[in-house]
């Protein structure tokens, strides 16, 4: 069940209900649409201010959810070993990549995609590469130092492998 979000417009800064989240959000006042990274600062400032008393929790920003979202699963640390840019060390290499990525949803070739509850305790927003030439390109233009005619091996993640279960079989006296 969508839920209504007060924003505020970046333009005529009179604030306006919205219920649904990403593409075509327009101020009810002004008609100015909203980017997508405006609604998620927005987004993640309304989520945080009834949590922010508690020490386990950062106040997150739009550039903090992006990286989270992009180096899930050790995918930041594979892409870093597979580039190897020289003299640049992972820290930077993450600051660097995640803004191409911001300005990726911006521009449309990258896509993020917002919960139904924005405020859930957990919402799980989703990026998605929908150009990933053009996520290349940019990349490549980021690491000129790069020799990208070069072949290079980006590692799989190694399944996991859990011990299979034991059944608890019920002794008979």
């Amino acid at each position: 069940m969508p839920v209504d979000v007060l924003l505020t417009c970046t333009e005529c800064h009179k604030p306006f209900a919205a219920s649904r989240f990403g593409n075509n959000v327009r101020c009810a006042h002004c008609r100015t649409q909203r980017n997508k990274l405006e609604q998620l600062r927005q987004l993640l400032s309304h989520w945080y201010y009834p949590r922010r008393w508690r020490a386990d929790l950062v106040e997150p920003s739009v550039y903090f959810l992006l990286e989270k979202l992009w180096t899930a699963n050790g995918q930041g640390e594979s892409l870093f070993a597979g580039i190897g840019p020289p003299n640049v060390n992972y820290d930077i290499f993450r600051n660097l990549v995640t803004r191409v990525i911001a300005k990726g949803v911006e521009d449309g070739w990258m896509d993020l995609t917002f919960p139904g509850d924005p405020l859930a305790e957990n919402p799980v927003y989703k990026l998605k590469f929908k150009d990933p030439d053009r996520f290349a390109r940019e990349i490549e233009a980021l690491f000129p130092n790069v020799n990208w005619d070069e072949q290079i091996q980006v590692p799989l993640p190694l399944a996991e492998e859990k011990p299979a279960r034991r059944r608890k079989v019920a002794k008979s006296r």
